[in-house]
């Protein structure tokens, strides 16, 4: 959101991590928002093996949560940036905005999260951001739920 709110025209903004970098001298991001696991090394969603993933590995669950409550899933090109962003169990999300997403996130962030939140309690803090925001039932929660 801060690459879409500051619109620079050097680093578009996008759902790319740290493709500016080239780090690794293959211009490529260093992580990818709508498929973390294109990385080799992220994790797309949740599993019960997450808590044991290096934390730069395992932030690929809340980046592609983002993403896909941001733009939905599937394939799709945004700013000439093509990407590809399955769902879990190739479930179908509709995305709400880019804003919204962002009000939700936030909400969840400054009045729900904790020092101690794991992933279930953040799911369960998104939604309800979504609902304190939209209202329980809306289609934001609804898609919070699904994302």
């Amino acid at each position: 959101m801060v690459e879409w709110h500051a619109n620079n025209a050097v680093d578009k903004p996008d759902y790319l991590i740290g493709e500016l970098l080239n780090l690794r001298g293959d211009d490529k991001p260093l992580r990818y928002m709508d498929k973390p696991a294109k990385d080799g090394r992220s994790l797309d969603n949740w599993s019960s093996g997450a808590g044991n993933t290096d934390v730069h590995y395992s932030s690929g669950i809340a980046n592609h949560f983002f993403s896909l409550l941001a733009e939905g899933g599937g394939s799709k090109v945004i700013d000439g940036v093509r990407y590809d962003s399955p769902a879990a169990n190739d479930s179908a999300v509709t995305g709400i905005g880019r804003d919204k997403a962002a009000q939700i996130w936030y909400t969840a962030l400054t009045k729900y999260f904790v020092s101690t939140t794991n992933y279930r309690s953040a799911r369960q803090a998104t939604i309800q951001a979504a609902n304190d925001l939209y209202g329980s039932g809306s289609t934001e929660a609804t898609t919070v739920a699904a994302a």
